[in-house]
C-alpha cells in the first residue's frame, strides 16, 4: 500500500463513517434512545479535534477525534457502524480494561485500527490511529484507558 493510498484508506474511512447511513434518513434520538459512550479518557499531549453524533433509530453513534502536536491522529467511536480495518493486516489481539478482547489491524503507513464489541446497541466499539508505530498506538491506548498493561 503507498503512502498515497494509505492516506485515501484513512479519508475513506473517516468519510464514510461520518456519512453513515445518512442523519436525514434516520428518526431522531429520543430519551429511550441512548447515546453512545466513548470509553477512551484523551491521553496526554492530546487535544479533542472533533465531536461527531449519528442518531440511528435506536441509539445515537458518536465519533470522537484527537491530535497531538506531531500530528498524529486518534479517532474513537462508539455505536457507528463500518468496515473498520478492512484491508488493513490482522495484528493480532489485545486485552482491554475490563477483560475483553480487541482485534488489531494495521501496521501499513502506521495507520492502525482497534476493534471490539462490548454487546450492546452501542457496537462497534473502534479506536482509529494514524502517524503511529505499533508500540506508540498500543502505549497511547494503554494511556487513554482502553486496553491494559
Amino acid at each position: 500500500m503507498t503512502a498515497r493510498n494509505a492516506a485515501a484508506f484513512v479519508s475513506s474511512v473517516l468519510t464514510l463513517v461520518a456519512c453513515g447511513g445518512g442523519a436525514a434518513s434516520q428518526p431522531p434520538p429520543t430519551s429511550d434512545h441512548p447515546t453512545c459512550e466513548v470509553s477512551f479518557v484523551t491521553p496526554p499531549g492530546f487535544e479533542r479535534t472533533d465531536t461527531f453524533e449519528e442518531p440511528y433509530p435506536d441509539r445515537v453513534g458518536v465519533r470522537l477525534g484527537f491530535r497531538d502536536e506531531a500530528g498524529r491522529e486518534l479517532h474513537a467511536f462508539a455505536g457507528i457502524p463500518g468496515e473498520f480495518g478492512e484491508g488493513l493486516p490482522d495484528a493480532g489481539t489485545v486485552v482491554l480494561v475490563g477483560g475483553g478482547i480487541g482485534r488489531l489491524a494495521g501496521g501499513v503507513h502506521r495507520v492502525w485500527v482497534l476493534v471490539w464489541d462490548e454487546g450492546g446497541p452501542c457496537d462497534p466499539k473502534v479506536v482509529l490511529g494514524r502517524g503511529f508505530e505499533r508500540r506508540a498506538f498500543l502505549e497511547t491506548l494503554e494511556r487513554a484507558g482502553v486496553i491494559s498493561a
